[in-house]
Order: structure tokens, then sequence, then C-alpha cells
């Protein structure tokens, strides 16, 4: 991994950073066995539930499966916990009508939880992928925190720049078709309580730059900080500022003296 050697911090930042974890934002949210309204309903999800996104797919996150969706294997195809053939479909219920989760290979152990009639059922193998969707969802995260310090030291290009996220942010307003969407941009300054549940950023000449969409909770002990916000850019037709979907949020602290 490529480093960066800095030999006076003059700023000390706390980073936060976006993670491949992300965090249910309603109530009994679907999940569902294929990224479409049509897919097989598993399960529920509920507000404040996190999971771990692996993929997504026309506005559907594909979540790695939790323990508690069903997963069944017919028994005459394992012997001592072990699948027997190349391949072996998995699925949400003990008969072969139910919808395939995923499959395992030849050789695979699993672990039995329960058996009916000549069906097992299992743990969801961790190549399982089930959908929820990106309406429902948020990113989490993570926060990374820099001390300054007068001595040269090391950090990790990815502690300083953001998770590149190139699908389209699902909003319940109309995007502008004359503006180009999703440019990333870059912008300074501090967050304030805005309308329609978003936050507009203000530049440090007290000039309004933007909105920013994000949950309440990651933004709301930033307001009055001074801040560096790196993400995508996008336009509603409704609003006469872009609105910002950051991927980095950097809380910057002036460093008077360093002695």
């Amino acid at each position: 991994m490529k480093k960066i050697i800095l030999s006076l911090l003059l700023l000390s930042f706390k980073s936060f950073t976006m993670s491949n974890d992300v965090v249910i934002t309603g109530n009994r949210v679907s999940i569902r066995l294929s990224p479409s309204i049509q897919g097989e309903l598993l399960d529920r999800a509920m507000v404040g539930d996190h999971f771990s996104s692996v993929t997504e797919s026309n506005g559907w996150q594909g979540i790695t499966a939790p323990d508690f969706i069903s997963a069944w294997v017919h028994s005459d195809y394992i012997s001592n916990n072990i699948v027997l053939p190349k391949k072996l479909n998995v699925r949400i219920g003990p008969n072969k009508n139910y919808g395939v989760l995923t499959v395992l290979s030849e050789g695979q152990k699993i672990n039995q939880l329960e058996i009916f009639n000549e069906w097992i059922k299992i743990n969801p193998p961790s190549n399982s992928v089930v959908w929820i969707s990106n309406d429902f969802v948020s990113n989490v995260v993570k926060i990374v925190k820099i001390e300054p310090t007068k001595k040269p030291i090391e950090i990790q290009e990815k502690e300083l720049i953001g998770y590149d996220n190139d699908n389209l942010i699902s909003l319940s307003f109309n995007l502008k078709e004359t503006k180009e969407q999703g440019l990333f941009s870059e912008f300074q300054g501090k967050l304030s309580v805005s309308k329609y549940g978003l936050y507009k950023f203000i530049s440090e000449n007290n000039e309004d730059v933007c909105f920013v969409r994000g949950r309440k909770y990651q933004l709301e002990p930033l307001i009055n900080n001074l801040l560096l916000l790196s993400g995508k850019k996008y336009f509603i037709d409704d609003l006469e500022l872009p609105i910002l979907q950051p991927n980095t949020i950097k809380i910057i602290n002036k460093v008077e003296n360093l002695r």
C-alpha cells in the first residue's frame, strides 16, 4: 500500500471514511432473494440494523445474508456434514420449490441446525447475498483520528481519502436533467441545520455552498466545526443549491503551537 510521509503537520484531522457496512433507516424493511420488488420476501430488517454490503444493482443493496435467513440443503447430498456433489443448491425453505439462496461446492462443511423431513437447516453460507432497497439504507462511517505532531509520521493513504461510491444516490427528489450529476467535489466550511431534513454547508466567507445529505447521528455532532467534505454532487429540481453526498468528512482543527 502506498504511504505518505509528513515531516510537519500543521493541521490535525479526525477523518470519517465510508465503510462497507450499511445501516437500516426504516422499520420492517423487506429483505428479498433478488434485487427486485418481485423478489421472494425472506424476512424484515429493523431500523438501526447493521449489515455488510457486498454489491449493488438497480437501486438495491446486496448484503451478506444474516444468520436469521433460512438456509436448507437436502440430506441425500450430505455425509458427516460434508457436501458430496460438485454443486449443491442451498434453498430458502425445506422443499425444492423454494428459491435458491446460493450454491455449495463439493467438500464444503455445513453447520447443521435442525432437520425437517429430509432437509437440513444450516447457517447461511458466507457467499449468500440477499437484497434491500437502497431507499432504506445508509453507509456507516468509520472514524480515524490523526493527532498533530512535530515528528515525521507515516500515514496510510486510505486514511486520507474517501471510499469512492460510483452508484447514484437514492433521493425522493427529481434530478435536474440539464445538469451533470455525480461529479466529485470538495468543499471547506461549516454545517448548519436546514430544510427537508438536509444540512446546509456554508463557506468560511459565509456563502451558501450546497446541501449535505446524511444521517442525523453522523452530521449533528459536526455542526460548528470547520470541515473538509469530499463526495459527489447532485442537482435537484426544487433546490437552489446542489446536494453533496459525502464520502469523507474531515474535522479540521487549526493548531496554533506544536511545541
